[in-house]
């Protein structure tokens, strides 16, 4: 503990034994010498439960103390009124001091900053009494949502789901394909169709072209290429639109997925870009129309009458 809080403590402690009346300091059984404690109590979720149980002795001051700060004037005594002076806090410490012997068990609950509740149970024992006690904290279940041991076990818990993700994701098309299979109509139409789908453009040096297209189970894959011409920037993808164009309607498509073979494009290289989405109705003379934008960057691509 720093030297200002402990010369704090002792201040207050000197003050209230001073103030403490002999004979309520000379109440304990005669020719039993009490051994004055100095502990360490750890609470856990089970003892958090059953009341850990403090030695208080008449006229004498017990020390406890926290990991943590207590909460301005966190500190409450039930039962006790009138046979304890009035406790006394600074940042991470409580004292109490009884004016005689506990006759019958008292408590205290002591509220910390990050909101997690102590109680404890006050008794009076003839061979010993707690001259201080370090509190120190190892709860898991019930953890205050704000404390050190909540946020490490919400971090376990993260953890552990993000590692259940990875493992899965090899699974995961797998899955998404066996989830559109079951929706489909067993007695409807199955359709799986691949072939080449021709246009491409050059734009801010950046040479895309467009390469395949699959169409199965409702939805539309396009299959593109992105070479990066430029000789200092990369070039990361953010987002693809895809529009309906030409004839009497134009409309938005709703892109459900867009994937790039690597996250960022380095100059002088290559990637496959994918966009899915819904495969719309096409109308005579109707086509459609792809951009790809750049993130955090003002370039964009757009291929014009594409013929899926």
């Amino acid at each position: 503990m720093p030297r200002s809080s402990c010369s704090g403590v002792l201040l207050a402690a000197g003050v209230l034994l001073a103030s403490v009346p002999v004979a309520f300091a000379a109440e304990r059984v005669p020719g039993v010498r009490r051994e004055m404690r100095h502990r360490t109590l750890t609470i856990d979720d089970q003892s958090l439960i059953s009341l850990p149980e403090i030695h208080v002795a008449g006229g004498a001051a017990t020390l406890l103390t926290f990991q943590v700060p207590v909460k301005e004037g966190g500190t409450f005594l039930s039962s006790a009124q009138g046979i304890f002076y009035a406790p006394t806090q600074t940042e991470k410490t409580v004292i109490l001091v009884p004016k005689v012997d506990l006759a019958e068990p008292a408590s205290v609950s002591i509220s910390l900053a990050d909101g997690t509740v102590i109680s404890f149970k006050l008794t009076s024992v003839a061979s010993e009494s707690d001259v201080q006690v370090d509190v120190a904290l190892n709860l898991k279940n019930r953890a205050a949502p704000e404390s050190a041991v909540a946020l490490r076990i919400a971090l376990d818990q993260v953890r552990g789901q993000l590692d259940e993700c990875l493992a899965g994701s090899a699974n995961t098309g797998a899955v998404k394909l066996a989830a559109l299979l079951v929706a489909q109509n067993l007695d409807g139409e199955q359709v799986f169709d691949r072939h080449p789908l021709h246009g491409g453009d050059k734009q801010s040096r950046l040479l895309v072209e467009a390469r395949w297209v699959y169409r199965f189970l409702g939805l539309t894959y396009l299959v593109f290429t992105v070479e990066n011409r430029d000789p200092q920037r990369p070039w990361v993808f953010a987002r693809a639109e895809v529009k309906v164009t030409g004839g009497t309607d134009s409309s938005e498509v709703r892109v459900l997925a867009a994937s790039t073979e690597v996250p960022s494009l380095a100059p002088d290289t290559e990637e496959r870009l994918v966009v899915a989405f819904a495969t719309p109705v096409l109308a005579p003379g109707q086509k459609l129309s792809v951009a790809l934008h750049e993130k955090d960057g003002s370039r964009r691509v757009v291929l014009e009458g594409l013929s899926p």
